[in-house]
């Protein structure tokens, strides 16, 4: 008797634990679906970004005064199931006419998160033109907005059977694989000399809102953008050494953030140093130029909040390779790469 009373009392436990991990499994489901509506509105960002501030701010493109092919990769949140794995492949060049300098550019963006893929495409053109000591740029982005809701990779009937909580026919749990489109469209702003820069941008100015399925839906708010350079050298007889430090402020109007950096350059082809990104994580970053034109780069964040003690940290690298397809009179190129 006491052994089949312990037999039931078992069969019941299991039964109950079984109901708690499909309940947890939902809800961490639709908790992605939630996660990922706010995380829409404020885009991922690069450790990396000054390295091609065209990625913040449209009207960097077509400034280094050669075609620039850049490819970053960001791995976030190591060891944590779903966390954002972010791609970009950027490439901008200058051009000019009527007298007048001009950059334009391309940028393929892939950013996974949980069961999410949010893939963008952007056209980048900036108009220039020399003022003061430099110069200065306004530009505009035009793109769409692609986001895939791989809803089918979980069997939602499966973990709603007999739970007595959620229903499969749940109308906020996308069914399938779900996909919502928008047009999106960004300005940016810039002022750039041989020692500073300052810029600005706002993007997804139209507020555009992406429907997943029939039932649902979420509206990516504008996001502004503000950077600032400066650069200087160490030893100002021959500028071997150089001291890059980096800041950039984000924020949907809602939320905000902000990321300073300070960057050792040797010679112009060697650098490290290091970051902080606001109440999120501390980096470091070191890079070379392998050959003329051609520079890796790797970075690594370590969360400096509670994050830390779910995951080791997030992992960034990036190429970019710069070339001209007009034979160069010099040698030597000017470039705003870390500025």
């Amino acid at each position: 008797m006491v052994v089949q009373n312990a037999t039931e009392n078992s069969i019941k436990i299991m039964k109950n634990l079984k109901l708690k991990i499909r309940k947890t499994i939902l809800i961490v489901f639709v908790s992605f679906f939630s996660i990922f509506s706010t995380y829409a509105q404020f885009d991922g960002v690069f450790s990396h970004y000054m390295h091609n501030l065209s990625l913040v701010n449209p009207s960097y493109a077509g400034e280094n005064n050669m075609i620039q092919a850049s490819l970053f990769q960001r791995t976030q949140w190591i060891g944590m199931p779903g966390a954002p794995i972010m791609s970009v492949l950027s490439v901008d060049t200058p051009f000019k006419l009527l007298e007048r300098q001009h950059g334009v550019g391309v940028q393929f963006l892939s950013d996974i998160f949980g069961v999410f893929n949010n893939q963008q495409v952007k056209l980048l053109y900036a108009y220039k033109y020399k003022l003061g000591k430099g110069h200065f740029s306004f530009a505009t982005n035009i793109g769409m907005i692609n986001v895939i809701c791989n809803a089918d990779s979980i069997n939602i009937s499966k973990l709603t059977t007999d739970d007595g909580y959620h229903s499969d026919n749940d109308p906020a749990i996308p069914i399938g694989k779900q996909t919502g489109v928008g047009f999106d469209l960004g300005f940016g702003l810039n002022y750039v000399s041989d020692t500073y820069s300052l810029g600005a941008s706002l993007t997804h100015v139209n507020s555009p809102i992406i429907s997943i399925g029939d039932k649902n839906e979420f509206n990516v708010l504008p996001l502004m953008q503000v950077n600032g350079a400066y650069r200087f050298p160490l030893d100002r007889d021959n500028g071997k050494y150089k001291i890059n430090t980096n800041v950039l402020f984000l924020t949907d109007f809602a939320v905000w953030t902000s990321h300073l950096s300070s960057i050792l350059e040797i010679n112009e082809k060697y650098w490290a140093g290091v970051g902080y990104r606001y109440q999120d994580s501390f980096s470091i970053q070191f890079g070379l130029e392998l050959f003329d034109g051609f520079r890796l780069g790797y970075n690594f964040d370590i969360p400096s909040n509670r994050l830390i003690l779910n995951t080791f940290g997030s992992h960034e690298v990036f190429a970019t390779y710069e070339f001209s397809l007009v034979r160069q009179k010099s040698n030597s190129t000017k470039s705003i790469r870390i500025l």
